[in-house]
């Protein structure tokens, strides 16, 4: 007998998705196979939730406190910058040190402006104009121009035209881009047609033709068992059968649920539902034919492989698209780890630069710049020799 929706289920019952076997009696090959993929499955399921919640947080964690302590930092580094602009106006400094000096503000100047979302002060533009030989505007818009270029000649590659196309128009340039991608899958499509062509003509052999009726035979089985789950379970969740407000509204739920499942031919949710509101028990697929078991078997596989790829692509979803952009793929491993760990790093910086500015404000202000030229000069020769050692490993192993 068929359940109701809202019968209470007795919790003693295994409605897992697990077939059992007895004392007398033996799992077979496919039986054993069902238990294993299910079991991936549900443990997939569970890994791409807890990685969902550690990157949720991580994300609030970022909004909270990471920016807030970027900005800080940012703050620090401006004021930085700007007291080791005073002394270096001052020229005290010997003309080594001198020329060191202007190293490290063009290093901070670089850093500054790329971490800045909005125009930098004119005070700081005024530095960059000093150190660079050339307005910050000027800059600017000769960098926007390269980058133009690149984007033209890029597109000319593509034979695509851009003429009269307002590069600086988002809008605009997305349209273009979305001609190109369609231009691309055309053109792709185009050569999957010629290669089908090409097979078609060539006269396949009985193993191949066995193959492909025994590939298309299965996909057809697989679509039928699907559809037939889904088409018993609609009966029962649809919510325009139900007369009663609150089952409606739960009923509705359920649906949505199920096509869900449908859609993606999600084998194991729609099973779990078929256990849960019609069998109420595992026993039920103890009972299955091998040849049912065969095309389920087909389909866990594949739903393994989504799950799977669904768990390495977490990081790219879009509301996660500002941890990829700040961290890179670095951040699937521990999202909220690494996070905390760049709160730290930041607040440390920051707090470096307050110390700093402070020392380079006493009255032992030209022996503290000094140290640090001498710090730097020493940080710079070892980053070239880590990169001279990398580059001999590289080549020599």
């Amino acid at each position: 007998m068929q359940a109701t929706l809202f019968d209470d289920i007795n919790p003693s019952k295994n409605t897992s998705l697990n077939i059992r076997g007895g004392a007398k009696k033996l799992l077979s090959k496919n039986q054993l196979a069902f238990n294993k993929l299910t079991q991936k499955i549900e443990q997939l399921n569970k890994e791409i939730e807890r990685k969902k919640l550690q990157f949720d947080a991580a994300l609030k964690m970022y909004a909270t406190e990471l920016y807030p302590a970027q900005l800080k930092t940012l703050v620090a580094r401006n004021k930085l910058i700007v007291t080791l602009w005073e002394i270096y106006q001052s020229k005290k400094l010997s003309k080594a040190n001198q020329r060191q000096l202007k190293q490290v503000l063009l290093f901070h100047l670089g850093e500054s402006l790329e971490q800045h979302t909005t125009e930098p002060s004119q005070e700081l533009q005024g530095i960059f104009s000093a150190l660079n030989g050339i307005s910050y505007n000027d800059a600017k818009k000769a960098e926007a121009e390269m980058m133009a270029d690149q984007v033209k000649a890029h597109f000319a590659r593509m034979k695509i035209d851009i003429d009269g196309l307002d590069l600086e128009d988002e809008a605009a340039m997305a349209a273009k881009l979305a001609e190109l991608g369609q231009q691309i899958e055309m053109e792709e499509a185009r050569q999957e047609e010629k290669r089908n062509q090409r097979k078609a003509k060539k006269k396949k052999s009985h193993k191949q033709e066995e193959y492909e009726k025994l590939q298309q035979a299965l996909q057809d089985a697989k679509q039928k068992n699907v559809s037939s789950i889904y088409r018993q379970l609609a009966k029962i969740f649809h919510p325009d059968l139900e007369q009663d407000a609150e089952k409606k509204v739960a009923k509705e739920i359920l649906m949505k649920e199920l096509t869900a499942a449908y859609e993606s031919k999600n084998l194991h949710a729609l099973l779990s539902l078929e256990l849960k509101w019609i069998y109420k028990e595992s026993s039920h697929l103890e009972t299955l034919a091998d040849e049912k078991l065969s095309v389920y078997l087909q389909l866990l596989k594949e739903q393994v492989s989504n799950l799977e790829y669904e768990k390495q692509g977490i990081f790219q979803q879009p509301q996660y698209v500002v941890l990829a952009r700040e961290f890179g793929p670095d951040i699937q491993l521990k999202p909220l780890e690494i996070v905390q760990q760049q709160v730290l790093s930041e607040t440390k910086v920051a707090q470096s630069f307050e110390e700093d500015i402070a020392d380079f404000k006493s009255d032992k202000a030209l022996k503290h710049v000094n140290s640090m030229i001498k710090q730097w000069k020493a940080d710079r020769e070892n980053d070239a020799f880590d990169e001279d050692e990398e580059m001999l490993r590289f080549l020599y192993g």
